[in-house]
């Protein structure tokens, strides 16, 4: 689930002085980052953007499939193929019986859509025969299923299941790491470790906020420092600028 929105001028900036802002606990930082980020971004059900509008994530079914189809895929693409197949399907049992050449052909938008039509199917049948037609609700059961990494079961878990959770995705990993809040090239090491450091109040949108930032403003070949707010809790920006 990746809504692109423009982000709202901030309506305040870093509450620690710029000398003071990398002496204090990470978890201080951590959560004068996520304030800041609050008030520059909207959550993702309050924004117009296509994944929204189209409701891709409107019902389990629509929001597991859609993700699913999203690894190594932009929005566009996801929207382009989710549209004609949820016109198509709306059950476990429709998607399953889809003839396998028809499927390939209407999610060919999205990247892998060969290894995708068949990780579906085979997702399909667990659901239907290991789970009864019910989508598990946990972690480690959701990650059973064919298809579904941490990132995927994460989004389940906050979105459909509101479990109060992180996904991290590369461009929360490349965040995160800038902002040397973690530094590992593992997104699900990363998942651990922001979750261990994010306060529950800042739980339930921090995914939202985060993205939403490494996508507008903390590119991943150039980063938009001079326009960033929290700029000034970032060690990578003030290298940058020193």
């Amino acid at each position: 689930m990746t809504p692109l929105v423009a982000p709202q001028k901030a309506s305040r900036r870093c509450p620690l002085p710029l000398t003071d802002a990398l002496q204090v606990p990470i978890e201080r930082r951590l959560e004068a980052i996520y304030d800041i980020l609050q008030q520059t971004y909207p959550t993702f059900d309050q924004t117009d953007d296509p994944w929204m509008t189209n409701g891709l994530s409107s019902t389990p079914f629509r929001c597991l499939v859609s993700v699913c189809l999203s690894t190594m895929t932009i929005t566009p693409r996801v929207v382009k193929a989710c549209v004609p197949l949820f016109a198509r399907v709306s059950t476990f049992e429709q998607l399953l019986a889809l003839d396998d050449d028809e499927l390939k052909a209407i999610i060919k938008p999205v990247a892998h859509y060969n290894r995708k039509t068949v990780n579906l199917k085979i997702m399909c049948r667990q659901i239907l025969y290991t789970y009864q037609g019910r989508i598990p609700d946990t972690r480690d059961e959701l990650m059973k299923l064919q298809g579904v990494g941490r990132k995927v079961a994460d989004i389940m878990m906050n979105f459909i299941f509101h479990e109060d959770t992180i996904a991290v995705d590369t461009h929360i990993l490349r965040l995160l790491n800038r902002l040397r809040v973690v530094q590992t090239d593992s997104a699900e090491h990363a998942a651990d470790l922001i979750n261990a450091l994010t306060l529950k109040r800042h739980k339930r949108h921090a995914h939202e906020w985060l993205i939403q930032h490494g996508m507008k403003t903390c590119h991943a070949r150039s980063a938009a420092c001079g326009q960033c707010c929290i700029a000034t809790l970032c060690p990578s920006s003030i290298s940058q600028t020193d």
